[in-house]
């Protein structure tokens, strides 16, 4: 099994600075000419060489590697896909990379071979995962500190962006996310060898991140913060990045009012949590926030009222920061943006509590001016002679919940034409209205602190202060809003001893203690109610709503993903359900060990793997990891090409392709001249066998889904120079009596195919056939040409023979003669007496058919007519040419 550490080391790096994923085609040389390093080191038992050949677009390159010891490693051939390759060099010594280049048909255009010096480099002792526990740093090590040639290496970390961290063997980080490192020795004479580059991603052991309602907020105001994941733990807080870090309490999220701060500035909030697979590590997330400082002013009552009619108060602002803006809306006075130092009076007032409002870069203060008279009511300012009898009340309380705080006020009189205002100090107006005829009224307030303005008939009384004290509830928290798989486990999170009562959304309860969990199986509404127990019975209950929602139905699993032609091996993950930026990723490999976070992932060597994707929101569902092999990629298929030559008729040849057609997606075809000028074959594309009209060289290219080049052959396809067909009679005869003749003989050819009615009767190179019919022959050149023709044949031997059976004698017409068919080419004819003596005997070769032969007038031999009476007559027919002779007898009666 093959390591690609060192070639996955290289492709982690490209992933991250997206330069060396893109395959390089060479433009530079017009001529080809081998480019790449001389010298390497070999790092994880290999290390990968890239080398270009330069040349035109249309050469082919043949490249062959062959090892220290004269083997070959590796041999490519093709188009422009391999105008570049990659080499593992795994031995130490010296390599031979030869490269060959066809130009058209020219196999031996260029041809040049390179050395390459393979050195023993440094073990590379970075891991492609770090765990980083809170409050502690990771340390990371480029080499094995043990390696004998470490001081002859200078070693730089940089981070994503490729900018220097720090340099060494070690280096020691806090951060989480990429770091990348990059090696080499410098030779006597400045130049750099043996250089290695590898990346390693640093994080926690859980995944999640810290989200909040702003990133700033002004004094006076609050800032919520969560997680995008329900997870509770540890918060902390410190002022700047050289303050103290505090402990800001527990929970899933926090809220912090800018009254628990130590003023405006930046501060770091930290989140730290634990899970089950790492203990002893904690997972720990920071996020910086900002405490704007509130604009400033300093108001000086210059003058109280005289009396509670009167308008003759006032005050002045003297602003200590600019402003954008500033608001009096007692007094319907707005003004635009006012500079530091800045002074505005305001006469003529009468007695009134006054907000004064002023902004700054989004941030908002209220001062309160309490402008009271200087005199009391009078007689003549009626009801002077009743003072209003003003109680309040603290938050209790209820069996819910806290019941807020009240004012109540009571004049014991009827009242006319009353008013109040309510105004919160530093927030300002809370409430107002007009107070009831019977003179009394109640205002709910929350706890804090207030100023009550009351007004009867024109005339304000003394400003009253009022302070509302609060009622401590329990504190626990629970994720406000999550996502549930199969079931969600819920802790509310609280370090106090508390009775929860949950609401399920079908209206049931459950009620458990602090430190026990309810399960979560639906979706919708819940409320959980939570009441103090022993030393915190005291304290007020607290309700929460909180909903839930099932998380999407999700699948992943991994998928090869190599975008580029020959580029490392590429995992990525095919996710249905949520977006992939809402998902926890984790690779393993068969050890259980993290080797990946990201999307991507680049395996370290050939074996088996797994992937584990959880939703974030749904706090980690119980899904099981998908495991996957990672096999070599399939780069080369076999190209084996035949070829026929182009016939006469038809008047093409064909040229076939054998290969490896389940990893081939696409074909292309190329065409060659006698003169190699090169034309392309589109309509060819995507055939393994072609039809061809013009001789020369055909090249075949083929392609797997990638659109790679994974093959690569040619030949040649010549014209016919056997164009002669078989020469055939249209006519045979056959002798269904006895067959000596000669058969058939075509003509010379490689193969023969004989048919009588198109069934195959023969394949010999002759043939004699036997059957009266149609004949068709098929016959093959030894180019692979091939010829047809056809023939018919008849009996000859089926003849038919007549001949009278009496005779008279010197009666011309009434002669005795022979008729016989056609087939017969010789005839003898013997006449016998009883006795078996010879009377009469005649030979002819001269057979006019059906016409009357061998004729006898009835004279003998020795000149004499033959006695009257019957005879016997022997005929003897015969033809040499198809090897039959045929003897008949018969009587002849002889009258006159």
């Amino acid at each position: 099994m093959i390591s690609l550490s060192a070639l996955v080391s290289n492709a982690e790096k490209s992933e991250v600075t997206k330069e060396s994923m893109i395959p390089h085609v060479s433009t530079e040389f017009a001529e080809p000419k081998i480019v790449g390093p001389d010298a390497l080191c070999v790092v994880f038992g290999q290390v990968v060489g890239s080398y270009s050949a330069g040349g035109d677009i249309g050469d082919v390159y043949d490249w062959t590697v062959t090892n220290p010891a004269g083997e070959v490693i590796l041999t490519r051939n093709g188009g422009d896909q391999l105008e570049t390759i990659q080499v593992v060099f795994s031995e130490i010594g010296t390599y031979a990379v030869s490269l060959q280049v066809r130009r058209g048909t020219d196999f031996n255009y260029y041809q040049e071979t390179k050395a390459v010096e393979v050195q023993k480099g440094p073990e590379l002792a970075l891991l492609p995962d770090y765990l980083l526990c809170a409050g502690s740093p990771t340390l990371l090590t480029a080499l094995d500190p043990n390696s004998p040639d470490l001081s002859e290496f200078t070693i730089e970390w940089k981070d994503i962006e490729g900018n220097i961290l720090g340099t060494g063997n070690e280096y020691l980080t806090y951060s989480a996310g990429y770091h990348l490192v990059e090696l080499y020795r410098t030779g006597a004479n400045g130049a750099q060898s043996c250089l290695i580059t590898g990346s390693t991603f640093v994080g926690p052991p859980i995944d999640f991140e810290i989200e909040l309602s702003s990133t700033t907020f002004c004094e006076g105001g609050s800032i919520q913060i969560g997680l995008d994941t329900p997870l509770s733990g540890d918060w902390f807080i410190q002022k700047g990045f050289t303050g103290a870090r505090e402990s800001a309490g527990q929970g899933f999220e926090i809220e912090f009012e800018s009254d628990d701060l130590n003023g405006p500035g930046l501060y770091i909030v930290t989140f730290q949590t634990t899970s089950e697979d790492f203990p002893d590590c904690i997972s720990e997330r920071f996020v910086g926030i900002e405490l704007l400082k509130s604009p400033q002013a300093t108001i000086s009552i210059t003058e109280q009222p005289d009396d509670c009619v009167l308008t003759n108060g006032s005050f002045d602002i003297t602003l200590g920061t600019d402003v954008d803006a500033l608001y009096i809306p007692e007094l319907n006075y707005t003004q635009g943006s006012l500079s530091s130092g800045q002074s505005i009076s305001f006469p003529d007032l009468e007695p009134k509590v006054y907000s004064v409002v002023i902004e700054k870069a989004g941030c908002q203060t209220t001062t309160l001016v309490q402008l009271d008279s200087k005199n009391p009511p009078t007689s003549s300012n009626p009801p002077s002679q009743t003072t209003p009898i003003i109680t309040t009340s603290d938050e209790i309380c209820s069996p819910n919940g806290v019941v807020p705080g009240n004012v109540n006020v009571q004049f014991g009189i009827t009242i006319s034409n009353g008013t109040y205002r309510i105004l919160e100090k530093g927030k300002g107006l809370t409430g107002s209205g007009e107070i009831p005829a019977n003179g009394e009224f109640q205002v709910e307030l929350k706890d804090g602190s207030y100023l009550l303005e009351i007004n009867i008939d024109g005339c304000t009384y003394p400003i009253e202060e009022l302070e509302i004290g609060d009622a401590p509830q329990v504190n626990f928290t629970v994720p406000t809003e999550l996502n549930i798989c199969e079931t969600f486990v819920l802790e509310p999170d609280t370090d106090q001893d508390i009775r929860f009562t949950l609401t399920y959304p079908d209206g049931t309860e459950e009620s458990l203690n602090s430190g026990q969990a309810f399960t979560l199986t639906g979706e919708g509404s819940y409320t959980i109610f939570g009441e103090g127990n022993g030393n915190n019975a005291n304290l007020c209950p607290k309700i929460i709503e909180f909903s839930a929602t099932y998380s999407k139905s999700i699948s992943f699993s991994p998928y090869l993903a190599i975008d580029k032609c020959f580029d490392p091996i590429r995992y990525k993950i095919d996710l249905q359900g949520i977006p992939i930026e809402e998902a926890s990723i984790r690779w393993f490999n068969d050890q259980g060990d993290i080797v990946g976070r990201a999307q991507e992932f680049y395996p370290s060597g050939l074996g088996f793997y797994s992937l584990l994707v959880q939703p974030l929101e749904s706090g980690y569902c119980p899904v099981d990891p998908v495991e996957f092999e990672v096999v070599p990629q399939i780069t080369a298929v076999p190209m084996e090409l035949e070829a026929t030559k182009i016939c006469p008729l038809p008047s093409f040849g064909i040229v076939t392709l054998t290969t490896d057609e389940e990893e081939v997606a696409n074909t292309e075809w190329i065409y060659y001249d006698s003169l190699n000028n090169r034309q392309e074959l589109p309509d060819f594309s995507g055939l393994f066998e072609i039809e061809v009209t013009e001789a020369g060289t055909y090249e075949a290219v083929t392609f797997n889904q990638l659109g790679c080049e994974i093959g690569r052959n040619l030949i040649e396809v010549e014209a016919s120079t056997l164009l002669t067909p078989p020469q055939l009679d249209d006519t045979y005869a056959i002798c269904s009596k006895k067959n000596n003749m000669d058969g058939i003989n075509p003509g010379d050819y490689e193969s023969y195919e004989w048919y009588f009615e198109d069934e195959l009767v023969s394949t010999s190179s002759t043939y004699k056939p036997t059957l009266v019919g149609e004949y068709s022959l098929t016959v093959t050149t030894i180019d692979g040409c091939v010829f047809t023709d056809s023939f018919t044949t008849y009996d000859a031997c089926d003849f038919q023979v007549v001949f009278p059976n009496a005779m008279v004698i010197g009666n011309s017409n009434r002669n005795f003669g022979v008729i016989v068919s056609e087939g017969v080419s010789e005839a003898s004819l013997y006449i016998l007496n009883r006795q078996g003596a010879l009377i009469y005997q005649v030979d002819t070769q001269e057979i006019a058919y059906e016409t009357p032969i061998l004729q006898w007038d009835g004279m003998m031999l020795n000149g004499k007519k033959v006695p009257l009476g019957t005879y016997v007559v022997v005929l003897i027919l015969k033809n040499p040419t198809y090897g039959f002779e045929e003897k008949l007898t018969g009587s002849l009666l002889v009258i006159e």
